[in-house]
């Protein structure tokens, strides 16, 4: 079934329903639209592209951040059978050239911002831009989108999808080499999310969600806005993350779901102030592991024990802690329904015994079938059926998964393995560290040296908060495990989804001290 079916289907019932708001940077609502008002948004759309030529297989660059047209757009493009490419526009002019090549797209739709930043990429692909502002019709090859929409007729057809069409080609983040396309079916949007949101999150059309993410990477597009249009719930888009207009939203619209990252509920425990949350049915957290003590803080504080799961842009959704049982701290749970997840060890290619540590291994309905156009890595990241992570995790007795750190960021000492997470739990635990990184700088005796980067309050005496440290590792860690230095930062490299950059930490040590 073409996905964008189920999504229709949801918004022909009660269509007088607000379903969507936009919100502006102090938590106003700025826009609103009715099921009705999206639905004939959405006919009009795919009329506009069907009289441009858009057809099945086409490839359709979108990136319009939190705009009105946003969630019309993507039903439109699924319902031509599109294949819709997002573009993260925090991407260097380079990745996006890079990402726009490999697409190979007809059209792109975006806003004049990146147009206007990079104003060669208008001549990057061979169809045209359709740009959502007036601003920009001085820009050579751009269409407005009201000119589009003006110029054609509704349609209400619905092209019919095989079970290997895409919907989605999501790249994967540039920061460690080129990007790779993802090819995300339809079947697999439907099947995996029915899976995650409906039978264990028992998302409905009572709820409502608060969307605080990028509209560009399988969370917050995947999880937020498909999620959303499946379950039916209403849902308010805030353009950027602020903690403060996250909790006052929250106590002013009675939101029941709230998705973030890490990053999001830590900056969440520095804001004071009275809350009523008392609407909230889940907090949930994913796309980098949650440290047990940022879990227990906001538990203490809020009074709300976050729901941790654990997916991949190349396998959607893979586990979840469960709704109505333990949720255990530093774990994503249970694997998910008709997932299968196993525990390998990376050099032998046999599975470790329960509580080792070894490479998640996923396979399932919900895994995509390759990099786009590219044998060489495709090849490389199955094995026997089995697609290879990169990311190391280990089972405990119950089966609960938890997430350890990636094979790429292993450090090796000495020929010893470590892996930063471990490190990272124990500098955590002291209540001066605001955040930390592990990584490690090159060693002539061991191969590399442990550093930990320490961000802390400006009032924070370094000397003494590291000599505690220091206790601490020598207490709760091996030897060869302990940061054999420390650097006190402001703030650690994160990317626009907060994820934390490593590569560019270790690279950023590396040179200085050289």
């Amino acid at each position: 079934m073409n996905i964008s079916e189920k999504f229709i289907v949801n918004l022909q019932r009660q269509e007088d329903r607000v379903i969507l708001a936009g919100l502006s940077a102090d938590g106003k609502i700025s826009w609103q639209r009715t099921k009705k008002e999206l639905l004939e948004q959405t006919y009009h759309w795919i009329g506009a592209l069907k009289s441009y030529g858009i057809n099945k297989g086409d490839r359709v660059i979108l990136s319009l951040g939190k705009s009105p047209s946003l969630f019309p757009l993507h039903i439109a493009l699924l319902a031509v059978g599109a294949i819709i490419v997002p573009l993260n526009p925090a991407l260097t002019s380079i990745e996006i050239q890079q990402v726009l090549n490999k697409a190979e797209s007809r059209l792109a739709i975006t806003k004049p911002e990146i147009l206007t930043n990079s104003p060669h990429l208008v001549n990057s692909i061979s169809g045209s831009w359709w740009v959502d502002c007036l601003t920009a019709t001085n820009l050579e090859k751009c269409v407005e989108f009201n000119n589009v929409l003006s110029n054609s007729s509704p349609v209400t057809e619905i092209c019919p999808i095989d079970k290997e069409d895409i919907a989605l080609l999501v790249f994967t983040s540039g920061t460690t080499g080129k990007p790779k396309g993802v090819g995300i079916t339809h079947n697999s949007l439907i099947s995996n999310l029915e899976t995650l949101l409906i039978s264990t999150w028992n998302f409905s059309e009572q709820d409502s969600l608060l969307h605080a993410l990028p509209p560009h990477h399988i969370h917050g597009l995947g999880l937020g806005i498909y999620g959303s249009l499946l379950a039916g719930n209403s849902c308010f888009l805030l353009e950027k993350f602020e903690p403060l207009t996250v909790l006052s939203a929250i106590t002013e619209y009675k939101i029941s779901l709230f998705m973030g990252v890490p990053t999001m509920y830590h900056r969440m425990l520095s804001i004071e102030g009275d809350f009523d949350l008392s609407s909230i049915r889940l907090f949930i957290s994913g796309s980098a592991p949650l440290s047990k003590e940022t879990f227990s803080q906001f538990n203490t504080q809020f009074g709300f024990t976050i729901l941790e799961r654990y997916g991949l842009t190349e396998t959607l959704f893979n586990a979840s802690n469960p709704l109505n049982k333990v949720r255990k701290a530093g774990t994503v749970g249970l694997p998910l329904s008709g997932v299968d997840i196993c525990i390998v060890d990376p050099q032998t290619l046999i599975p470790v015994k329960e509580n080792s540590i070894g490479e998640i291994w996923v396979k399932g309905e919900n895994v995509f079938s390759g990099y786009y156009k590219d044998p060489e890595n495709t090849s490389l990241a199955f094995h026997n059926g089995w697609f290879r992570t990169g990311d190391l995790g280990q089972f405990d007795s119950d089966g609960y998964l938890s997430i350890v750190g990636r094979i790429k960021e292993l450090i090796i000492v000495g020929g010893s393995n470590v892996t930063p997470g471990e490190i990272e739990t124990v500098l955590e635990k002291n209540p001066l560290v605001l955040e930390c990184a592990v990584t490690s700088i090159p060693d002539i005796d061991l191969g590399e040296k442990i550093v930990a980067c320490i961000v802390t309050n400006d009032k924070t005496d370094t000397k003494a908060l590291e000599d505690n440290l220091k206790v601490a590792c020598q207490e709760q860690l091996a030897a060869y495990k302990r940061p054999k230095q420390y650097c006190f930062v402001q703030s650690l490299p994160r990317n626009a989804m907060g994820k934390l950059e490593r590569n560019k930490l270790k690279d950023s040590l590396t040179k200085s001290t050289t």
